[in-house]
């Protein structure tokens, strides 16, 4: 069950927020947003395409209808030869919130999407919501069995037509980023450095991320950085292991601190695993991030 209470999602919502890079995916872009047969719907129907692995060949259209969820088992386009919809399920009814609200929760479950070369790719779970501000989802899936990812939390992952569906890919290849801030802060304390990986899709919200459960716990990505000094100084580099995992994606360490000497500028992280330790490559390894100077109170 992948859910918050209404206070620990918006907590997470504000440490977690992240500047999106505008991208356009060739990949993605191609695919035609085509369903070949749709069922009678009940009410006015939302549209989510998802394109499962590096090559984004296995399309699966989910398709909600009222609280009933439309899954493309067969991943053949065909939402008619699929059985039944999915009721909700764990379904929870959590009261009102204290501005009179109702607030509720459930999951859209199933065990695998078969696609026509046998892959079968394991564990479907659309989790809806309602805390009093408005419904929200989010999705995992593990990728031919093996490759646990997520998506959603952040905007909207529907459309009310399939030619404008947005496509979440679940799959590679991957960019590390920043969580917890896009800046560093001079004349901090000890604080978080996080990282993630993730892969942009088309769409608000179609953004997919790894689970951290795809990397083993025996490996530990590590973050060197070069930082921005006085001209003149000589350079300055320091390491960092990330070894905690938390909230879903997240490779992070609490001992962290900016070293003396820093300056203004563009910090380059760069992320260091083993060759192979992630099951997708990773665009790029570097990440720039600002360093910019304390903010008074109340900035």
């Amino acid at each position: 069950m992948l859910r918050w209470t209404s206070f620990a999602l918006v907590l997470f919502s504000c440490y977690f927020a992240i500047a999106e890079e505008p991208a356009v995916d060739e990949v993605l872009s191609r695919i035609e947003r085509k369903i070949l047969k749709e069922p009678e719907y009940s009410t006015k129907p939302k549209y989510c395409l998802l394109a499962l692995r590096t090559d984004a060949s296995v399309l699966v259209w989910i398709v909600e209808d009222g609280k009933r969820l439309f899954l493309d088992r067969n991943a053949n386009g065909d939402l008619t030869d699929d059985g039944p919809a999915i009721e909700p399920s764990e379904v929870r009814d959590l009261g009102k919130d204290p501005q009179g609200r109702e607030r509720w929760d459930f999951n859209y479950q199933w065990p695998e999407i078969v696609s026509s070369d046998a892959a079968r790719h394991k564990g479907f779970d659309m989790a809806r919501w309602n805390y009093g501000e408005g419904d929200q989802y989010n999705i995992s899936l593990m990728v031919d069995g093996q490759i646990p990812m997520y998506a959603g939390w952040f905007g909207t992952i529907w459309s009310d037509r399939p030619e404008t569906a947005p496509i979440v890919h679940f799959g590679g290849p991957l960019t590390p980023k920043k969580l917890r801030g896009q800046e560093f802060e001079l004349g901090g304390p000890k604080n978080r450095l996080s990282i993630h990986f993730r892969k942009l899709g088309l769409g608000d919200g179609a953004t997919s991320r790894l689970n951290y459960e795809a990397l083993p716990l025996s490996v530990i990505p590590k973050v060197n950085i070069e930082w921005p000094v006085a001209e003149g100084s000589a350079p300055l580099k320091t390491s960092h292991l990330l070894t905690e995992r938390c909230c879903y994606w997240e490779y992070y360490t609490n001992d962290f601190q900016i070293p003396s000497g820093v300056v203004e500028g563009k910090a380059k992280m760069e992320v260091d695993l083993p060759l192979g330790a992630l099951p997708y490559e990773l665009t790029t390894t570097v990440i720039e991030v600002p360093v910019v100077a304390k903010k008074s109170e109340g900035e």
